[in-house]
């Protein structure tokens, strides 16, 4: 019996010792595992911050591609602009010549005939003309654009062409106010000039002096004092004054005679 209880006591012994060396190595093996998982989320987390670092890097380089392509296409487009100015001078010195020779052609015609009135009929011409392209100059450049897009947007008659008038303001205000105020200045002086000589063949005995200093006296008056007034008015009714221009030049546009078409 005794060395049974030895037998059963020593195979109890070497069970439970085979359990502690059990719990031993599960032990062991579970911190290797929590070890591993570790040292994974570790190397997952530097990846991700790696990967996050690097996407970062390519989002500014692309940004600064964006911004250098951005600077170079408005360095091109101003050096375009600058161009087109540069040629402007040339394009209304050529204008400015061709109308000039036909004024001035059209007066020597009218002159010619010797008719009196229809040297005057010329010159009141000219005065007037200079007047109001002198007030269409003006309003051009004194009008608002916000009011003329509005139009424009919701497709009123001639309001496309007034807002092109208004955008190239210089443009028009120099074709106006120095082209064709400048040449029919000159044409009209010319024309003071042969109406003075047939009132002196009507009225001999007239100092020629006297009729000179009249007559230049009177064209540059009306013109000075119809300028004046004008201007005033389209400083104030710029807007009106631009549209009522802009729909006479509106029946020379397809798309202007389309919107006149639908409505």
């Amino acid at each position: 019996m005794s060395d049974d209880l030895s037998k059963t006591e020593s195979e109890n012994l070497s069970a439970s010792q085979e359990s502690d060396s059990l719990h031993c190595i599960d032990s062991i093996l579970d911190d290797d595992d929590s070890d591993t998982c570790e040292k994974t989320t570790e190397k997952q987390v530097e990846q991700n911050v790696e990967i996050n670092r690097r996407t970062k890097k390519a989002a500014c380089k692309s940004d600064e591609s964006d911004k250098e392509k951005d600077k170079d296409s408005n360095s091109e487009q101003k050096l375009k602009k600058k161009k087109k100015r540069n040629l402007w001078w040339l394009k209304i010195s050529i204008i400015s010549f061709i109308l000039a020779a036909f004024f001035s052609f059209l007066s020597d015609l009218t002159s010619s005939f010797g008719n009196l009135i229809v040297i005057l009929l010329l010159l009141i011409f000219l005065v007037l003309g200079s007047i109001i392209f002198d007030g269409i100059g003006v309003a051009v450049t004194s009008c608002d654009l916000a009011p003329l897009l509005s139009m424009s947007s919701r497709k009123v008659y001639g309001a496309k062409t007034a807002v092109k008038l208004v955008k190239n303001a210089e443009k028009v205000s120099n074709i106006c106010n120095d082209v064709i105020g400048d040449i029919f200045g000159i044409i009209s002086g010319g024309c003071s000039i042969v109406i003075v000589l047939e009132i002196l063949k009507i009225l001999p005995s007239v100092s020629q002096q006297l009729i000179t200093i009249l007559i230049s006296s009177l064209v540059a008056a009306v013109t000075i004092g119809g300028k004046a007034i004008l201007k005033e008015v389209a400083i104030k009714n710029s807007k009106e004054l631009v549209m009522f221009v802009s729909k006479f030049l509106a029946l020379f546009s397809k798309e202007e005679r389309k919107i006149r078409k639908k409505k």
